[in-house]
């Protein structure tokens, strides 16, 4: 970066179209004041734009620069490290600066510009002239008066509207103008009304003689402490405007701070005890945290072994230091539950920051961890932009998780991998937990890159869970409609009859997977995706997961007429059904996307299956994530074969940490639990290890099959993929940016093919998959050089200007 002394000129970022960089000049006022960070108003042609400044210029090289127009914080709203980490961010995952920056702060501080159309009123006879489209769009603005670019491209999306506008611009039958949009959100304040002084009995007295309302107002002021709320006060505004005449009270605005987990209950710390385990993770751990020098230590650490509390008793020590942490959790809807463990624990200190919040909720953690009010913040994959002060420990719990990965929109960044990047950058500790680490973290470890902590023994020596494997395929023979096999069956019972709590798993939603026609064997597809519409019994309806077009089940095959329609695959709507069947008297909670969709309904499930409201919890993958539920002693899979066969070198992988996370769910305390698996594959070696529950050998087995191959942790991957309406033009466009690519003997290329999802919502899907040789480029950076300026070339040199380009570096999904 250039000299800072030399403040005359800043490089400004926007986090919006233009991506590229526009330099200015500081007005004298500013000079003192602005630093990289500073979110500033700046004019762009004609309009106004909100931007960042990301550097100083001492030398632009060009005279008559246009100045900034107003610093529009007090402070800067990304501190030097958060600057430097979207920087490396923009590189590492060849996305743009700003739209990272945009990604890093919450959403509404950014003011949008918005085009507004307004009609000037020429004469009727002048209009011989314009185009049957441009008389179209004039005399829909005519009627309207005045409206947004927005609104007019809902009513004429085909046509060319921006050449349409220009020219009625130009010979003036229209105005067009810029507007800067309000910022989405802002401090929110209420009326506050103070006591300006104490009063003594005889004042008391004295107004309830004369005024009874004004003496039962001050009373209650001094209840309250001195100070309430305006809306708070049961009192007419008259009796409220005549003390503060008579000197009694001040009204005055007070700023409210909106905390989505206000109301959450909070658990009382309970007094631990460390096992010897923990004692020599934190012992490990503790000292790098004593130093202060950056370090990653992986906890792999079994189900139940007490892995939270090593994180926990790591965090009280870096507060003790006078420093900050962060606690990454992989799904938004284990917040709840660790917002209890953890404010139980810190109290206010923990600030939450998620998508789910609302733009004040999330507006008003981020100042407080900003402005270092708190010294925790606790988050999904985003708090990896939190603005920590003085960051000590970053924590990533369930480390493996593929939701750590951004897929759309750019930046395609894997918070896990950010962590370390940030805690590398903050010269602190970062510390990664899972009882089923990732090939890669694991790798990682193994070769002394990051120091491996075990924590091999449940808290209390409590056994892992005894795994039975039934064989699904031989009951699918008797009869296909079967869901339960009798073993499953008989051990639900035994467990209801005791007044235990079960959990059960099936990984898909909806009833049936899709209805095939018996007779011509047709499945009904979605119009607008390569995808079959799942069965939803409620309301007898078809819905694709993907888009979410929806019909009416047909009665008969739609193809030949036929009237037998069966249904093929089990999701969870299905299992509910012979769950009410079978168990009656059960109360039943089904925990899916489907019945999650409202604000704290995740959370309200959770804590009443935790306090023992209901004795069966039927879902997807969502019960099988890092819960704690003291009463489940069994667990059943209804298929692990679901995801298994996935064309994607890591459905093993995933398959293995589902079965071995849901497994890790019964008998975490007393006895020892019980969990049955059903599927068709018994033979498969990844069912074997998670049954064997051996994360050791399926690490050996699937490292082996990755080194063959080249693939990750022992290769480079970069997924290019192309997005377009017309299927041959994508497939055009694909081989058109191959001839981009400058060839080398570090990488090699697989593609292009269509996706194996190869249409979703009406457009076709192509990729590339690039492979880097980690002995000839070990930071895959000529790798991304090679693509970054493929992806230029081919915007250059090639017209496909309706095919859209989607890199994505270390990509997790290859569907």
């Amino acid at each position: 970066m250039n000299d800072p002394s030399i403040k005359k000129y800043v490089d400004v970022l926007f986090p919006h179209p233009p991506w590229q960089r526009f330099t200015y000049q500081i007005p004298d006022r500013f000079r003192h004041q602005i630093c990289p960070g500073h979110r500033v108003l700046v004019p762009l042609g004609r309009r106004q734009m909100t931007g960042f400044v990301v550097d100083f210029i001492a030398h632009p090289g060009v005279e008559g620069l246009r100045e900034i127009e107003e610093m529009m914080d007090p402070y800067p709203l990304l501190t030097p490290e958060l600057l430097k980490l979207t920087h490396w961010i923009s590189t590492y995952y060849l996305s743009s600066w700003g739209e990272v920056i945009k990604a890093a702060l919450p959403p509404g501080v950014h003011r949008k510009n918005r085009l507004i159309i307004r009609f000037c009123g020429k004469k009727e006879t002048d209009r011989k002239s314009l185009s049957e489209n441009q008389r179209a769009v004039l005399e829909y603005v005519r009627k309207k008066g005045e409206i947004s670019y927005e609104g007019l491209q809902k009513r004429f999306e085909k046509r060319n509207l921006r050449s349409i506008l220009g020219a009625l611009e130009k010979t003036e039958w229209i105005a067009v103008e810029h507007v800067l949009e309000k910022a989405g959100v802002g401090i929110r304040s209420e009326k506050w009304i103070s006591l300006v002084r104490e009063p003594e009995s005889e004042d008391i007295q004295m107004l309830e003689k004369k005024a009874p309302r004004q003496a039962k107002m001050i009373n209650d002021l001094v209840t309250a402490g001195g100070g309430v709320c305006r809306k708070d006060l049961k009192v007419d505004f008259s009796v409220i405007r005549k003390l503060e005449k008579k000197g009694w009270i001040e009204i005055g605005e007070k700023e409210i701070f909106r905390d989505a987990y206000a109301d959450a209950h909070v658990r009382s710390p309970k007094s631990f005890r460390l096992t010897e385990e923990q004692k020599s993770a934190l012992s490990k751990i503790g000292s790098a945290l004593t130093k202060g020098k950056f370090g990653v230590f992986l906890l792999h650490g079994v189900t139940s072994s007490g892995k939270t509390q090593v994180y926990i008793e790591s965090i009280r020590q870096i507060l003790n230091c006078g420093k900050s942490a962060l606690i990454l959790i992989p799904e938004i809807a284990l917040t709840p539950q660790a917002v209890q463990r953890y404010r139980g624990i810190f109290g206010e200190e923990v600030a939450i920051l998620h998508s789910m919040m609302s733009l004040g909720e999330r507006y008003d953690s981020w100042r407080k961890i900003r402005e270092g009010k708190s010294k925790i913040c606790l988050g999904p994959r985003s708090a990896v932009f939190a603005p920590l002060q003085n960051l000590g420990l970053v924590v990533v719990d369930e480390e493996h998780e593929d939701s750590y990965k951004q897929t759309d929109p750019a930046p395609r960044y894997h918070a896990r991998d950010v962590a370390v990047i940030r805690g590398r950058m903050a010269n602190c500790v970062v510390l990664l937990g899972s009882a089923t680490p990732s090939i890669e973290s694991y790798t990682n470890a193994l070769t002394g890159k990051y120091t491996l902590c075990e924590l091999k023994h449940r808290i209390d020596c409590v056994p892992l869970p005894q795994i039975t494997l039934v064989n699904r395929s031989e009951l699918l023979k008797k009869d296909q409609t079967r869901v339960f096999s009798p073993l499953l069956k008989e051990r639900i019972q035994e467990r209801l009859n005791k007044g235990e709590q079960v959990i059960l798993l099936q990984n898909r939603r909806g009833y049936a997977s899709f209805l095939q026609c018996q007779a011509c064997g047709a499945i009904e597809p979605c119009p607008y995706c390569a995808i079959s519409l799942t069965y939803h019994q409620k309301n007898y309806r078809l819905r694709c997961h993907y888009c979410g077009f929806e019909k009416a089940a047909p009665d008969g095959c739609v193809k030949c007429g036929g009237a037998t329609l069966r249904y093929r695959g089990v999701g969870t709507q299905r299992v509910e059904e012979e769950v009410r069947k079978y168990f009656p008297q059960a109360r039943f909670f089904r925990m899916d996307l489907d019945t999650t969709r409202r604000k704290g309904s995740h959370y309200r499930m959770v804590t009443q299956f935790e306090e023992g409201k209901a004795d069966i919890l039927l879902g997807t993958q969502m019960v099988a994530k890092g819960h704690d539920f003291p009463g489940v002693n069994l667990v059943g899979i209804i298929s692990a074969d679901t995801g298994l066969y996935f064309p994607d070198f890591r459905s093993g992988e995933r398959t293995f940490q589902l079965l071995t996370q849901a497994a890790g769910r019964a008998g975490r305390r007393v006895c020892r639990g019980e969990v049955i698996i059903q599927t068709c594959s018994s033979d498969n070696a990844i069912i074997r290890f998670a049954m064997d529950q051996d994360y050791v050998g399926f690490y050996q087995w699937e490292s082996e099959r990755r080194k063959a191959l080249h693939y990750p942790p022992w290769g480079r991957l970069i997924g290019v993929h192309f997005r377009g309406a017309i299927a041959e033009t994508v497939d055009r466009a694909a081989h058109a940016f191959l001839d981009c690519i400058r060839p080398g003997d570090f990488f090699e290329w697989l593609g292009p093919v269509s996706s194996p999802l190869s249409k979703i919502k009406g457009i076709y899907r192509y990729q590339i998959l690039f492979r880097g040789n980690k002995s000839k480029d070990p930071s895959g950076r000529f790798l991304r050089e090679r693509i970054k300026q493929g992806v230029n070339d081919f915007y250059e040199k090639t017209d496909y200007r309706h095919v859209r380009i989607r890199v994505d570096v270390d990509p997790i999904d290859m569907m």
